[in-house]
């Protein structure tokens, strides 16, 4: 199992988190009930690709639990192989992941050569791994409940909807 090394620190990640958009100027979010670290559960795999002049290697990622497609900088991560921290188990099996993955790949790759003499086009899956992925994870305490609120732990990027939605499903099943 291979595990991503966290680059951001909990006061960055807890300073990002603290503060939010609005229409003019930047305001405070409340303070957090909890900040945490936690492992996200992704399938890497790496495609290979028909290009003009031969042949070119991608690596996708597929989240663990709803199966979207993602994409990481592979380049810029640092792994382990253990890590202290909590982490969500993998919901989706890798042969619905990889099918589902290849699929939007597909439909990727028909988007941006409609209109190129030689598009490229999809050879095989090369390799599969399982990852771990770091992220922040702060609760806020709501009225009726609790909310969080998420940040990547690698790049310091908030979450956004479809990983919102990934993190939700995994909440739920935990």
């Amino acid at each position: 199992m291979m595990f991503a090394k966290p680059v951001v620190r909990k006061d960055a990640a807890l300073d990002r988190l603290a503060k939010r958009r609005g229409l003019l100027f930047a305001m405070s979010r409340p303070e957090p009930e909890r900040i945490e670290l936690i492992y996200f559960p992704y399938y890497l795999f790496e495609l290979s690709l028909l290009v003009k002049g031969g042949k070119q290697s991608v690596f996708v990622g597929s989240d663990g639990v709803l199966g979207d497609l993602v994409f990481l900088e592979m380049e810029t991560l640092e792994f382990v192989e253990q890590a202290d921290a909590p982490r969500f188990d993998f919901h989706i099996d890798m042969e619905k992941a990889r099918a589902k993955v290849l699929d939007e790949y597909q439909w990727i790759l028909v988007k941006h050569g409609f209109h190129r003499k030689n598009p490229p086009r999809l050879e095989a899956v090369m390799n599969t791994k399982r990852l771990y992925y770091p992220y922040w994870v702060a609760y806020y305490k709501r009225r009726k409940g609790y909310d969080f609120k998420a940040v990547d732990a690698v790049s310091r990027a908030p979450v956004g909807i479809p990983m919102r939605r990934a993190f939700l499903a995994a909440f739920a099943q935990q």
